[in-house]
Parts: C-alpha cells; sequence; structure tokens
C-alpha cells in the first residue's frame, strides 16, 4: 500500500510516507454482529464509491459490532494512527453516524483531520469537509455544538441555583473533618 520514502518531515524514515502513495482510507462500522448485512452494504457502497471516481490506490477499515459511541475501536485506531503518519489522503464512510455517534467525537476528529490535511466525506450526507460547502458546514456544525455546551452549562448552573434556594445541601457527604 503505502511504501516510505526519505524526506526531511520530522517523522522518522520509517514513518515518512510519499505523497504519491497516500491511500483513500474507507470506514465502515455495524454496533452489533448481527448487522452483517449492513456491513456488506456499506462496504460495497464504499467501494463503488471508489470506482465511480477512479480511486484504485484503497484501503478497508471496518469495525463489526462496535458502537459509534466507543471513540475506540481496532480498526478505527489503526486507521487514525496511519491518518497521524500522513499515509492518508482522505477518509470516505458511509454516514457520520458510522464514524461517530456523539457530535463532540465527530468535531474532534474532523478538526484533527482539517491539521492533518486530510479530506473527510461522507457518502449519505455527500459532503467533502475540503469543499467551500463542506467547510462552512463544518464551522456551522462547531457552532451549534458549542450553543449546545453553552446550553447544558447553563441549565447545570441554574439547576444548582434552584436546588440551593430550596435548601438542598449539594455534594456528597463529608466523610473526614475538614479545617
Amino acid at each position: 500500500m503505502s511504501n516510505p520514502v526519505k524526506s526531511t518531515s520530522n517523522l522518522p524514515s520509517s514513518l515518512q510516507i510519499d505523497s504519491k502513495n497516500k491511500i483513500t482510507a474507507l470506514y465502515a462500522r455495524t454496533s452489533t454482529s448481527d448487522q452483517k448485512n449492513g456491513l456488506e452494504s456499506q462496504i460495497r457502497t464504499l467501494k463503488e464509491y471508489c470506482e465511480k471516481n477512479r480511486i484504485t490506490n484503497y484501503e478497508l477499515f471496518a469495525d463489526d459490532g462496535f458502537s459509534g459511541t466507543k471513540a475506540s475501536r481496532p480498526s478505527l485506531d489503526r486507521m487514525m494512527a496511519l491518518a497521524r503518519t500522513g499515509g492518508v489522503e482522505r477518509i470516505v464512510c458511509y454516514s457520520f453516524s458510522r464514524y461517530a455517534r456523539s457530535v463532540t467525537h465527530l468535531l474532534t476528529a474532523l478538526e484533527e483531520l482539517r491539521g492533518l490535511n486530510v479530506a473527510f466525506i461522507s457518502f449519505t450526507e455527500n459532503l467533502d469537509t475540503n469543499s467551500p460547502m463542506g467547510r462552512a458546514f463544518f464551522v456551522i456544525i462547531a457552532a451549534v455544538s458549542q450553543l449546545e455546551r453553552d446550553l447544558i452549562v447553563e441549565r447545570v448552573k441554574n439547576g444548582l441555583r434552584n436546588a440551593k434556594l430550596k435548601g438542598k445541601l449539594l455534594g456528597r457527604k463529608k466523610t473526614r473533618p475538614s479545617e
């Protein structure tokens, strides 16, 4: 797949990748092993995408039976490790939900990929983060995510204030005398 070459990069020579040999990483995932047909369908769609777009240098990464709420999955971890060494040009996944179920995980991953100069393409949402519309969409999602976090903080503070006004003791019981 990818061949290490000499370069002036800060990476050790064993990890350096010639830009011509970067791969397209295809990512598929199902939550349970009972979803074999779903995994096959995702893989077929991703391979058809590569064929249609004349992408021949690709590698498939598939996690069968792993929840999208888990940020660490065997194939996802291997794919991201390869991306961090410069061996991935783009990641193509069937949909955002196959990559991550949590907005926070998705945004963190997209931000890391952007920093690594790795494009992220979601087949179902027809989104490429290297396009102007894809970047705009990313910014909008990030803004909504920030709003969501801010609203949660506001609700927690209001709930704590309300509990205090009602005379509720907050925090856990003391287990030792404090000074």
